[in-house]
């Protein structure tokens, strides 16, 4: 059952942690909804207590001699040390790097496009595709491992959708409501005669012919199929039925009356947002306008830090038109109507998917590739961070593995690109991020003292 804050009250101490992005409606007090809590808005009707760190002395006996002064010196400063340091959980900046799955064999463009969901600072859960075949990109089988002990270990990967003779598997996003998990996933033909090099096969992962969306009720462990209806144009019909290609790269949001709103991107470049009020059937509202041509890609949805009202939509940028700066919209009806794609170079894109969120405390958050090298354009990731009221500040570094590649396919050496991260406690997020087309990881990153 929910509880109820009433005003006047402070906040429940045993509240968890992190706060879930909340969109309020026009009229309605800024609302956000806490771990225990996820899918149903909750007043934030104050802060927690302030923390100090107290200590005390002890009376001095007789004088010491001088080493052993100097070794209690020692002592008492390592202590001191490890008491006002931080643990790995609330140390500023990048923390606790792990590979949760490393394939070097694999063939096809090998794991990629990850995304991430924690229910606790303890348990979270990635889906990843994994390529299969030679020579074919985009497209591939997706699998999944969770951890129940803050990301030091991971279990085995299952498969959450298996490749078969007749389709392949494009993309997963994760979306987490209350107690449930979803999983949105793109699936693709094995075969397709529409292209150009003859040889009857899918080769890019296109087209998207299906949506299929798994539940889990247990945090991620286990998976089963859950119907949904998305607006999604089958290419084997003459008939329109929705959005071609329709794809996901962007984590879903949960209006303050309920709704829900997922960012998409499709045919031509077009981005906006499906609506729904159960989960189950989906609308599209209306494309942002592009007049300038941005063709933005792969977007991310939040909630402006200015405004609880707005949705902000963060989108990659065309490379021919910008190699530097991620485009960025805005819209104050839940996506009905938005503001023109304009160029923002405050946020970094380099050809590569942006990730981008407002944390609990109303921070900006990205993570981006930055290099304007061409042959390293995915190649090194950094973040930066802006809290409200108060100009970005500088990037910082937050992953540059080593350069070698160690794959058959000699693809994306180096690479560390496609981040994604879910907040597990205030300003504290698990990061997901895929290293040069043979690896996962997940490091903690930490933003709370920005």
């Amino acid at each position: 059952m929910q509880r109820q804050h009433r005003p006047g009250l402070g906040p429940r101490r045993d509240r968890p942690a992190a706060e879930r992005q909340q969109l309020p409606l026009p009229g309605h007090p800024q609302q956000h909804h806490d771990q225990r809590n996820r899918g149903h808005a909750v007043d934030l009707l104050g802060e927690g207590p302030a923390v100090a760190l107290v200590t005390g002395q002890r009376p001095s006996g007789a004088p010491r001699p001088i080493y052993l002064t100097t070794f209690l010196t020692l002592v008492a400063a390592l202590l001191a040390a490890l008491l006002v340091s931080p643990d790995s959980a609330s140390a500023a900046g990048v923390s606790d790097v792990r590979t949760v799955h490393t394939n070097q064999e694999t063939e096809g463009d090998g794991p990629r496009v990850p995304d991430i969901i924690s229910t606790s600072a303890n348990n979270a859960v990635v889906a990843w595709r994994e390529g299969t075949l030679p020579g074919r990109v985009d497209e591939g089988y997706i699998r999944y491992s969770y951890t129940t002990d803050g990301g030091a270990k991971w279990s085995h990967p299952k498969v959450l959708a298996q490749e078969t003779s007749e389709y392949l598997w494009h993309y997963v996003t994760l979306y987490q409501v209350g107690d449930e998990l979803f999983a949105y996933l793109g699936r693709t033909p094995v075969l397709d005669d529409s292209e150009t090099d003859g040889d009857g096969n899918n080769d890019n992962g296109l087209p998207i012919n299906d949506i299929v969306v798994k539940r889990s009720t247990d945090q991620g462990h286990t998976w089963q199929d859950y119907a949904v209806d998305m607006p999604l144009d089958d290419p084997a019909t003459a008939a329109d039925e929705g959005l071609g290609n329709l794809a996901f790269a962007g984590r879903p949001l949960q209006l303050a009356n309920g709704d829900h709103v997922m960012p998409y991107w499709a045919s031509g470049r077009e981005n906006g947002v499906l609506y729904s009020t159960d989960l189950k059937k989906w609308v599209a509202r209306p494309a942002i306008p592009d007049p300038n041509k941005y063709m933005g890609g792969e977007p991310q949805l939040t909630v402006s830090q200015d405004d609880p009202n707005k949705l902000v939509m963060v989108a990659r940028s065309n490379y021919a038109v910008s190699k530097v700066s991620a485009v960025t919209a805005t819209s104050a009806d839940g996506g009905l109507s938005w503001t023109d794609w304009a160029l923002d170079s405050n946020v970094p894109s380099n050809d590569s998917k942006v990730f981008f969120t407002t944390d609990s405390a109303g921070r900006y958050l990205t993570i981006a590739n930055t290099s304007l090298d061409a042959s390293a354009y995915r190649k090194v990731l950094n973040y930066k961070v802006k809290s409200p009221g108060k100009a970005w500040g500088a990037a910082k570094l937050f992953a540059d593995g080593p350069a070698d590649d160690p794959t058959p396919a000699g693809t994306g050496a180096g690479w560390d690109t496609y981040p994604m991260a879910d907040e597990y406690a205030p300003g504290k997020f698990f990061v997901v991020w895929e290293h040069d087309t043979s690896a996962i990881k997940v490091s903690r990153l930490d933003i709370s003292d920005t």
